[in-house]
C-alpha cells in the first residue's frame, strides 16, 4: 500500500530539498571542521540523510497505529519509544552502509566515532518533528474525511428533501386536475374525454420526470401548457392564457416540473374567487447567468387577498434554495390587482 503521504505529489519536491539540505549540510561541516574530503563527507550525508527521510516516513505507521483511543500520557510513551527506536535504526543502518562503501579511509572512521553522539541527537530531534509532522497529517486526514463525509450526508438530505418536497406537489396537482375532470363529465363529456387524454399526457410526463433532472425551458413550458389547456376547459372564457418567451430562454435548463405550482396558484388567486375573465401572463428572459420566470395574473382585489405565498410556492422556493444553496429565488406579492410570482434559476 503506498504512504498516505506519497500519494500527494506536491510532497515528493519537498522530499527531494529535504534530503539534499540534510546531506549538503552534515557533509559541509564534516568537511569544514573535520577536514573530511569532500567526496566522503557528501556520501556520508547522502546515505544519513537517505536513511533519515525513509526512516522519517515509515513512522507514520506505528504512531497512527490504534493510537487514537490511548490516554495522553500512554500517547506520549508511545511517541517517545518510537522515537528512540527510530535513531537506534537509523544509526545502525546508515553506519553500517557507510561503512561498507567507506570503512577504507582510516580519517573517515575516526571521524565518524568522534560525531556519533551529535548524530544521535540530532537525529531524535529530526525523528521528533516527524511525528509531530505525523500527527498533524493525521490530523488533517480525520478531519477531511469527515468533512467528505458531512458533505455526502448533506447531498443526501437534500435529495431526500427535494425528493419528499416534489412528491408532495405531484399529489397536489393531481386532485386540482381531477377536480376539474369531474366538474365536466356530466355537463360537456367531450370536453371532460379530452381533458382525460391531456391530464394522461401530464401524468406520463411527470411519472417520466426524474426528480433530481434538469430539462430546458421549452420542454417544461410544454407541459405547462398542456396544464392550462386542461383548466381552459374547466373554465372555459373565463380563463385567458398568454406568454412572451425570449428567443435565448428556449435552451435554458429548469429542475423538472418546477413552474407547475406557480400556475396552480396564478388559477388559484385569480378564478376560484372571482367570475371575473383572468389572464395569466408569462415572461421568460435572462440576465446574466440567469433566467427569470414571471407569471401574473389579475384578481378582484375586493374579494382575494393574497398575501405571502401558499403551499405550492413555499414548496417551490425550497426546492429551489436546496438545489441551488440560495434564498430569493422566489419571490411573490401583490399590487394594484396584480398577483405576480417571480422565479430566478441559475445556468452556471
Amino acid at each position: 500500500m503506498l504512504h498516505p503521504v506519497l500519494t500527494h505529489k506536491y510532497v515528493y519536491p519537498g522530499l527531494i530539498l529535504f534530503w539534499a539540505f540534510h546531506a549538503v549540510l552534515p557533509a559541509a561541516l564534516l568537511h569544514y571542521y573535520a577536514d573530511l574530503e569532500w567526496t566522503y563527507a557528501l556520501v556520508d550525508g547522502g546515505v544519513y540523510s537517505f536513511g533519515l527521510v525513509i526512516v522519517g516516513l515509515s513512522l507514520w505507521y506505528p504512531v497512527s497505529f490504534r493510537t487514537q483511543e490511548i490516554p495522553i500520557t500512554r500517547k506520549l510513551l508511545h511517541n517517545s519509544l518510537i522515537c528512540v527506536v527510530a535513531a537506534v535504526i537509523w544509526i545502525l543502518v546508515s553506519s553500517f552502509l557507510c561503512r561498507i562503501l567507506l570503512g577504507t579511509n582510516q580519517h573517515y572512521i575516526e571521524v565518524a566515532s568522534t560525531v556519533l553522539p551529535f548524530r544521535i541527537l540530532w537525529g531524535i530531534n529530526e525523528f521528533v518533528m516527524f511525528i509531530i509532522a505525523s500527527h498533524f497529517f493525521i490530523f488533517y486526514t480525520d478531519l477531511e474525511e469527515k468533512r467528505l463525509q458531512e458533505e455526502v450526508l448533506k447531498k443526501q438530505v437534500k435529495e431526500s428533501e427535494l425528493k419528499t418536497l416534489k412528491a408532495q406537489l405531484n399529489p397536489h396537482f393531481l386532485f386540482n386536475s381531477l377536480n376539474s375532470v369531474s366538474a365536466l363529465t356530466l355537463t360537456a363529456p367531450e370536453d371532460a374525454r379530452h381533458m382525460l387524454a391531456q391530464l394522461s399526457e401530464l401524468l406520463r410526463y411527470s411519472l417520466s420526470s426524474n426528480q433530481m433532472a434538469m430539462i430546458s425551458l421549452s420542454k417544461e413550458m410544454e407541459n405547462i401548457r398542456r396544464y392550462m389547456e386542461i383548466e381552459r376547459v374547466r373554465f372555459g372564457e373565463l380563463l385567458n392564457y398568454e406568454e412572451e418567451i425570449a428567443a435565448d430562454c428556449e435552451k435554458s435548463i429548469v429542475p423538472a416540473l418546477i413552474l407547475l405550482p406557480l400556475y396552480e396558484n396564478a388559477i388559484k388567486h385569480g378564478l376560484y374567487e372571482s367570475l371575473d375573465p383572468v389572464t395569466v401572463r408569462t415572461k421568460c428572459f435572462r440576465k446574466g447567468n440567469n433566467l427569470f420566470v414571471v407569471v401574473s395574473n389579475n384578481f378582484d382585489a375586493s374579494v382575494s387577498s393574497p398575501v405571502g405565498t401558499g403551499l405550492g410556492l413555499k414548496h417551490t422556493a425550497n426546492i429551489l434554495r436546496n438545489l441551488f444553496g440560495r434564498d430569493g429565488l422566489l419571490v411573490a406579492g401583490a399590487s394594484d390587482g396584480i398577483y405576480t410570482v417571480r422565479i430566478c434559476i441559475p445556468q452556471s
